[in-house]
């Protein structure tokens, strides 16, 4: 899916785990809850692509809501529980994943730096620019002093210089029901996937 690609770029830097550098920030997830709405913009297979994201963020970062606007599914995260979910609004059906923080964190490296670049202010709200680098990739972010991720831009070839930029955010408790499937939905059973027809084995 296009908007993926951008995601993995943003929300790596933004959840990544504490790398070895001089300039590394102090805190890289939100501390409060908080939702953003993020306009994202690329190339996808030779094609210019812009779209919109809501990111819901709660339990200090740990629990996330991505929901790109205006298509019929949307994921959660759990990071402490180790859960991603795949809802479909359509399908009145969600999918339950393992949370997988190498498909998800496209800075997740001990081998990480970042360096300091200068200031910012991006959807009225001050922010710190770093680039952070690793051995196969690089890019910039722009973090806020209570770890909300503003901005990103991917230097990956293979992204298309991919960028993301928050253009509202708005704090406040986020309701808990914001990060689990409607309750009415039906959990797909994923260990038949692949195995055959389903209904076929126990």
């Amino acid at each position: 899916m296009p908007i993926r690609t951008w995601l993995v770029v943003a929300l790596g830097v933004a959840v990544a785990v504490p790398a070895v550098a001089q300039d590394h920030p102090a805190v890289m997830q939100p501390t409060r809850d908080v939702m953003v709405e993020y306009h994202v913009s690329g190339v996808t297979q030779g094609q210019q692509r812009s779209d919109t994201i809501r990111m819901y963020f709660t339990d200090h970062g740990a629990k996330l809501r991505i929901e790109p606007v205006g298509q019929p599914a949307y994921s959660i995260m759990d990071r402490t529980a180790g859960r991603m979910i795949m809802v479909m609004t359509p399908q009145h059906a969600y999918m339950e994943l393992p949370y997988d923080p190498k498909r998800v964190m496209a800075f997740d490296d001990r081998n990480a730096t970042f360096t300091r670049l200068g200031s910012d202010t991006v959807a009225g709200i001050g922010c710190t620019t770093y680039e952070a680098k690793r051995p196969e990739h690089s890019g910039q972010v722009c973090l806020s002093d209570d770890g909300l991720m503003l901005r990103a831009k991917s230097d990956n070839p293979a992204q298309a210089g991919g960028e993301l930029e928050a253009t509202r955010v708005s704090y406040g408790p986020q309701s808990p029901s914001l990060f689990a499937p409607p309750p009415d939905f039906q959990k797909m059973d994923m260990s038949n996937m692949g195995r055959g027809a389903p209904g076929s084995g126990h």
